[in-house]
């Protein structure tokens, strides 16, 4: 009798472990697409603030060249 018994726990335990198995497949695919965006994100916000430092660069030097010219 308790051999049954143990062995209504293993196929228990296998269903649990299969369920953990998903489980931490899941976070490492959370973890892997949150990695991803924390790693992509601050390339794209800094090539983002370099172009508008190159713009507003752009902008502010024919001002400079007319106000020089102006005086």
């Amino acid at each position: 009798m308790q051999r049954r018994r143990h062995h209504h726990g293993h196929r228990r335990s296998r269903k649990s472990n299969l369920r953990l198995y998903a489980l931490v497949t899941l976070a490492c695919g959370v973890l892997a697409v949150l990695a991803h965006f924390a790693f992509e994100a601050p390339a794209a916000v800094r090539s983002y603030a370099e172009q508008e430092i190159n713009s507003a660069v752009r902008s502010a030097v024919p001002q400079e060249v007319k106000s020089a010219a102006a005086d």
